[in-house]
């Protein structure tokens, strides 16, 4: 899988652990999910920048790799 990918799921994933927090919150509950879904999401864009062969990725990447994202899954189908 590309390391692109990796950081985009990584990084859509925090802010899913954060609703899930806020929701966990709102109820009651302890944010059992909403931790697991932020180490998970901070581990992935983690290590995609690790493995990136020419350097780290950054908050400004983003735009550019979710862009190609959707280019590629719209050459999928």
């Amino acid at each position: 899988m590309d390391t692109g990918i990796i950081f985009l799921l990584g990084v859509y994933l925090v802010p899913l652990a954060l609703v899930s927090a806020v929701g966990a919150w709102a109820d009651g509950r302890k944010p059992y999910v909403a931790l697991g879904l932020g180490a998970v999401g901070v581990g992935l864009a983690v290590l995609a920048s690790v493995l990136r062969p020419d350097g780290r990725y950054g908050l400004r990447d983003i735009p550019e790799l979710s862009a190609a994202l959707i280019v590629r899954l719209w050459q999928a189908f």
